[in-house]
This record gives structure tokens, sequence and C-alpha cells, in this order.
């Protein structure tokens, strides 16, 4: 009978087995990490180029005991990220100063071609001289005027222009004819003229003149016929 009590209260309360747990750990039983869930954090946000996760979360895996090696390479990883992010904006920043002066050098340049062609290509206008003032003999139209006359201009009665033009059928060959409108611009026979700007005009002793188109410019010429 007693031999059967001894038996169920082995089989009730079994004794550990010698080779059970470390006998130098102060606690066998407890368990202990298996893996470092924060270097894995570190580890993946490095991966992810998420370099301020991976330095913080690499930080912390060096409290735990497990893990250390790939808490360090997550640290390396993320050093690496911030010296590329950094290098990056130092040479953008170098190279946008120099991208900003260019385009304004461009600018200006053909500002100032703009600038060199307009004033290249304006036609010159010339400006029509004051009026003269010499004082037109009277004249009759029809009435004969002599060849040292020629191109003269003279006042009939009735107030019109007549000018001195050869004419074969005058005895003199010259006579007084118009009336005619003759600019008040004073140039000079054999100088240069615009016909866009003026078509006749006169000289200073009071003789009619004509822009004749020679080329690709004019001359006065005397008004004669």
């Amino acid at each position: 009978m007693a031999r059967t009590q001894q038996w169920q209260e082995r089989e009730r309360w079994p004794e550990a087995w010698p080779d059970e747990g470390d006998p130098d750990d102060p606690h066998p039983y407890e368990s202990r990490p298996i893996v470092n869930p924060y270097a894995i954090v570190a580890l993946v946000a490095a991966l992810l180029a998420l370099f301020p996760v991976a330095i913080v979360f690499g930080f912390i895996a060096f409290s735990h005991p497990r893990g250390r090696v790939m808490a360090c390479f997550a640290l390396l990883l993320g050093a690496a990220e911030v010296a590329a992010v950094a290098g990056f904006f130092v040479m953008a920043g170098n190279v946008l100063p120099d991208t900003v002066s260019r385009a304004g050098q461009a600018t200006t340049t053909t500002t100032a071609q703009v600038t060199t062609v307009a004033t290249t290509s304006a036609p010159a206008t010339v400006a029509p001289p004051p009026p003269a003032t010499t004082t037109q003999p009277a004249a009759r139209k029809g009435g004969a005027c002599t060849e040292t006359q020629a191109a003269l201009i003279g006042s009939a009665a009735d107030g019109g222009t007549l000018l001195c033009l050869a004419n074969a059928a005058a005895e003199s060959g010259y006579q007084w004819s118009g009336p005619y409108n003759v600019g008040t611009g004073v140039y000079e026979a054999g100088s240069k003229c615009d016909s866009s700007v003026a078509k006749t005009g006169r000289t200073s002793d009071g003789r009619a003149l004509v822009c004749e188109t020679q080329g690709r410019g004019g001359v006065w010429v005397l008004w004669t016929d």
C-alpha cells in the first residue's frame, strides 16, 4: 500500500531531469528574445531609403542583446544615404546660380541684338527743310520767258504758281506754264532725295526741282519741261 502511494506521488510531481536548463543561468525558465525587431525595422527602413527611421531604430537596436550586426549595417546604410542627399543639395545649389547667371547674360545679349537690328534697319527719314522765302516774279500764263529763266517759279495774277518750262511752240523756246504745285522745301540741284518724303522742291534762288529716281535713290534736278 505504501509503495503504491509513493508511485502515485512520483507520477503526479515528476522530477526535473539533470540536463534540463542551464545550471549557470540564474533564470533558467525565463524566455529570451530570438530576434531584435528594432534591428529588422532599421534595416528595412535603410533599404527603402528612409534614413531617419533607419538611424533612430538602429540606435535603439543596440539596447538588445541580439541583432547588433544588423543594426550596425542599417546605421551605415542610413549614413550613406544622408551623405548622398546632402551632396545632391550642395551640387544643386552650386549649379543653380550659374544657370541663372547664364540665362541673364543670354537675355541681355538678345535684347542688345534686337536693339541693334532695330536701330540699323530703321529707314533714314529726310526731314524737309524750311520753306523758301524768295519773292516770286510776276508772270502770265502762256507768256514768253527766256532760257536763263528756265525752271524759275513765277506768280500769276490769280495767285497760281507758274513755271518757266521749255516749249517748242514758243518763240523763245520757253514760256510760263501752269499752274503747278511746287513743294516749299529748299534743296540743292544734284543732291540726293527721297520721293516718299518730297517729290518736288525749290532752290534757294526760286527755281523748281523734281526728285528723279535713279536706281535705289533719287536726285534733285531742275524742273525745265
